[in-house]
């Protein structure tokens, strides 16, 4: 596991690396850009997860056998693949029941009574598919999902409702879980507090959107980890100190606001931080030594995105309940 590990971690190394010689922001999961929200299985439509959302952008991918099985239908033209195309890594992860080398039966700890499994991580390469072209005429293998597209004009209207979502989720999210909130004007701190507090700074101290809801949503990652037992067993004191320091607790909560972020559709209007080289290296030297971390982190994010995305679901179920019952009796 810690070799397949390493080959994930040193391509997102590869991908800071290459922010920091061109110039621009890293970014963990790519921003919603009113394309695809994530990327996608090309044969099933299916949204990867995990450290696969880190490896791959908002895109279709196919293995280069799923290119060959669309070439012996009949009807299709024939594909290849472009030239200069790179393959893109993309990670399996599953559990499988340990074995007993003479019987072949499953083992049973002798403890709990339970089979003994042992978790695997393996590998494999897939294309974009913009990168799969026909041979006669170069042109990509169509799309299966419908594009929606944005003018200029309506980006405006689309942030702000898109923040409105956010701030209702936010609230919903926050009321449901007992979570105390504390927005601060001129604030200049935010954090999550093990006594079940959000404190962040009042919107009009960021200077971007897209930066408001990456900082409240980075915070609301943390405070699932206390429903999802990261922080099982964990005195206040280390649960606060793995909130304010380089570790898998801070790592966490960035992967997931940055997956809320995309999820939520909250495009990036930010510009190039200040402090991007410092923030590349100091992640990349967090994760140098520790190959696990990245594959282990990004699972854990995938939980606290969907909790939280759950709680999304229930809120606009219940706001759809409540405009139904009030349709009803206007009518």
């Amino acid at each position: 596991m810690s070799n397949v590990a390493k080959i994930i971690t040193d391509a997102i190394l590869k991908k800071m690396e290459d922010a920091e010689n061109l110039g621009t922001s890293f970014r963990w999961v790519k921003p919603w850009n009113s394309g695809l929200d994530r990327a996608y299985s090309y044969d099933t439509q299916i949204p990867y997860k995990g450290v696969n959302r880190l490896l791959l952008e908002n895109d279709e991918y196919l293995t280069f056998n799923k290119m060959q099985e669309i070439n012996q239908q009949k009807g299709t033209p024939e594909y290849q693949i472009r030239k200069g195309a790179r393959s893109n890594i993309v990670c399996y992860y599953n559990i499988t029941p340990i074995k007993d080398e003479q019987t072949g039966e499953p083992m049973i700890d002798e403890f709990t009574g339970k089979e003994l499994k042992r978790g695997f991580l393996k590998y494999y390469r897939v294309f974009s598919k913009g990168d799969i072209v026909r041979k006669d005429n170069g042109e990509s293998l169509p799309s299966k999902f419908n594009f929606e597209h944005f003018s200029h004009e309506e980006a405006t209207e689309q942030m702000k409702e898109a923040l409105d979502r956010f701030n209702r989720l936010f609230n919903y999210y926050c009321e449901k879980n007992g979570i105390e909130v504390q927005v601060v004007q001129d604030g200049t701190q935010a954090y999550f507090s093990h006594n079940m507090k959000i404190r962040v700074p009042d919107i009009s101290n960021f200077n971007s959107i897209y930066n408001w809801v990456h900082t409240v949503a980075h915070e609301m990652a943390h405070s699932t980890g206390m429903f999802l037992g990261r922080f099982k067993d964990q005195e206040p004191k280390a649960i606060e100190e793995a909130m304010k320091s380089y570790s898998k607790e801070e790592l966490v909560a960035e992967i997931t606001a940055e997956m809320l972020c995309s999820e939520l559709h909250i495009p990036d209007d930010s510009e190039t931080p200040d402090n991007a080289v410092a923030y590349i290296h100091s992640w990349s030297s967090y994760l140098k030594d520790r190959p696990n971390e990245i594959v282990s982190a990004a699972a854990k994010a995938e939980s606290a995105c969907e909790m939280i995305m759950e709680c999304l679901r229930e809120m606009e179920l219940e706001e759809q309940k409540v405009l139904n019952e009030h349709t009803e009796e206007e009518r």
